[in-house]
């Protein structure tokens, strides 16, 4: 589980949520994936421990992490508004990438639909 903990009424930290490659495709469809990914809606959604949506289908941005490596990598990011984290409590969220269409690239296709995020392991998110 991840954990993030941000104050009542407070809009920083952001919540900030590494795309990882994790082994499972080789390193040129990796490659394709971020490419992909540039193309797609990203949202952040966050409800209460009772099922209700606090926060549902946000926009996030996609951030490039800026580093000297012969690879890029991405960041998802979510700023708060003030009216996210007017209620104290533990929260669970996930962020959705949807890819809007079918991309085709050097025979790798990467389909419409959609991607939940984290893929592992949970994110709860304290405010207090």
């Amino acid at each position: 589980m991840q954990y993030f903990y941000i104050n009542q009424n407070a809009t920083l930290p952001t919540l900030r949520v590494e795309l990882v490659n994790d082994g499972r495709f080789d390193f040129l469809k990796a490659g394709k994936f971020y490419n992909a990914i540039q193309n797609a809606e990203i949202t952040f959604s966050m409800e209460d421990e009772n099922g209700a949506l606090k926060v549902s289908d946000a926009q996030c941005n996609l951030v490039l992490v800026q580093e000297q490596s012969c690879e890029d990598r991405y960041i998802i990011e979510y700023k708060w508004k003030e009216r996210d984290t007017k209620k104290k409590g533990k929260f669970k969220g996930q962020f959705k990438i949807n890819f809007k269409k079918d991309i085709y690239e050097d025979g790798v296709t990467y389909p419409e639909g959609t991607l939940i995020v984290p893929i592992y392991e949970d994110i709860f998110i304290f405010i207090k």
